[in-house]
């Protein structure tokens, strides 16, 4: 073994000590730059509690008062702008720094809140849900590969689920001060969490390999002794990211069919077409219908239900993310919703809906035959029983782990624009689901589109198996070596 090896394989095991040093201060960053997907899920919760007075409006002739299709594109124009905030984005986070690009995600939030605040008419309402859309897709790429990049391998997991737990702490918030607050009010304290987080923001550090790959060693030998403290042996890490920095020249067209950069691609849209298509919009859309059916009249309670339930699943993956690992909570929590999924098509399927929908002796079947039916509200614990179990395996897996797969998986060289491919796919899949439920329940009926988003969740269960590789307790240098076997510094140690 040449002095070279033994050196690198020494700055290995020291990064192994390295990682049990001072990570109070990693949790810290990951919890002040988690204000950023905190205000991304109040974004996304925003709409479901502020409809219910902007839609009333309209029957008293108010400027801003919103029909049921106006309503359906004042929810959706939001990821028409984080389409729009993605590529953005990953420019950003390679030109001016992880932490710049979280600060500067600040200002579409704040001028999109305002501008919703103090609407005068619809087109202002509009432009409101769009602008804050570019925040959201800015910072829901940004936040992730801030935090994977600061993080500590044997953490990163959990904080790197801490990002999901926030989105859903956002929705959770909005819906509970949606109770009471009217839609004015509700988004004057939307921009409240940015402006806490441009303040906060400021006094972290850059991530050290931001800083290597800008050459400025300096900076991120000081953001490694912020973040791992005085005892640490900082020149070590800093030396274990520089081994795969002397291969990060300028990408070309080409690269991207390099394994190094292709696999990773894939895992990760696949992993974001499924987090859509798996149906938890579907699922969401209906709860409050499923739930009316059961007697339950609130539909701003039911939602703070639904809200709670992944709030809790998602707090339960950052504590089990590191110790149980990625493809085995992908696994198990894709059975677990493909299950629900098919057992809500067959409530669907049998059930008779209540006096006013169909009716009240026999429904008509999927299939076309008459099937024999029961009353809704005898097994209305079955629908409440699969929408709570199918948001908890969601919220266990299929909410934080793809964000987290896309912080990790890439090379630093990559990072920026494959994860704003990635987080753009994302978003504009999130349009289409939302866009064409509807057309697609008219057409094969709720219970088609419950089975046919539980084949989904079959067919990623086999993606995951086939094509997912085990990332806990890996730094991302080792993460790339696993797709760069070629020229890895690792594989030919070891």
């Amino acid at each position: 073994m040449t002095e070279l090896e033994k050196e690198f394989t020494s700055s290995i095991q020291s990064n192994e000590i390295v990682q049990n040093v001072r990570v109070g201060r990693a949790i810290l960053a990951t919890f002040i730059a988690a204000l950023g997907p905190l205000s991304f899920g109040y974004c996304m919760g925003y709409s479901s509690s502020a409809l219910e007075d902007l839609v009333h409006q309209s029957s008293s002739a108010s400027a801003t008062g919103l029909t049921d299709g106006q309503g359906s594109w004042f929810s959706s124009l939001v990821t028409i702008g984080a389409i729009l905030g993605s590529p953005v984005g990953g420019w950003a986070i390679d030109k001016f720094g992880r932490k710049s690009t979280i600060m500067l995600c600040v200002v579409p939030f704040v001028l999109g809140w305002l501008l919703i605040s103090f609407a005068q008419n619809i087109p202002m309402l509009y432009s409101g849900r769009i602008i804050t859309g570019m925040g959201c897709g800015a910072v829901s790429l940004a936040v992730p590969v801030y935090i994977a990049e600061i993080s500590p391998a044997q953490l990163r997991g959990a904080l790197g689920s801490v990002n999901q737990l926030a989105v859903t702490l956002g929705i959770l918030v909005a819906y509970v001060v949606g109770v009471v607050c009217h839609w004015k009010w509700l988004a004057i304290i939307g921009a409240v969490p940015p402006a806490m987080l441009i303040i906060l923001m400021y006094t972290m550090p850059e991530t050290p390999r931001w800083c290597l790959g800008k050459n400025m060693r300096k900076e991120a030998l000081d953001s490694l002794l912020w973040f791992r403290g005085p005892e640490a042996d900082i020149e070590n890490e800093c030396f274990l990211i520089e081994s795969t920095l002397d291969r990060q020249e300028a990408l070309k067209l080409q690269d991207w069919l390099t394994p190094v950069i292709a696999k990773p691609l894939i895992i990760s849209l696949g992993l974001m077409v499924f987090q859509q298509f798996c149906g938890v919009n579907a699922v969401l859309f209906n709860a409050a219908h499923i739930f009316a059916m059961a007697g339950f009249k609130n539909g701003k309670v039911v939602s703070i239900a639904v809200g709670l339930v992944q709030f809790v699943g998602t707090g339960l993956a950052c504590i089990i993310m590191d110790k149980a690992g990625r493809r085995i909570l992908l696994l198990t929590t894709a059975i677990g919703m493909c299950v629900s999924l098919v057992a809500l098509g067959v409530y669907f399927e049998i059930y008779i809906p209540p006096e006013g929908e169909g009716s009240a002796s026999e429904t008509v079947s999927l299939l076309g035959s008459i099937s024999h039916s029961i009353p809704a509200k005898k097994i209305s614990w079955l629908s409440i029983l699969c929408i709570v179990l199918f948001n908890l395996m969601f919220a266990l897996a299929w909410g934080p782990v793809p964000w987290l797969v896309m912080s990790e998986i890439f090379p630093l060289r990559a990072r920026g624009p494959a994860s704003s491919f990635a987080t753009m796919a994302n978003w504009t899949l999130a349009f289409i689901v939302t866009k064409t439920y509807q057309s697609m329940a008219d057409t094969l009926q709720n219970q088609g589109v419950y089975w046919l988003y539980a084949g989904f969740c079959f067919v990623s269960f086999i993606f995951v198996y086939v094509l997912m590789p085990e990332t806990k307790g890996k730094t991302l240098e080792e993460i790339e070596a696993m797709f760069d076997k070629k020229n890895s510094q690792y594989e030919r140690i070891h």
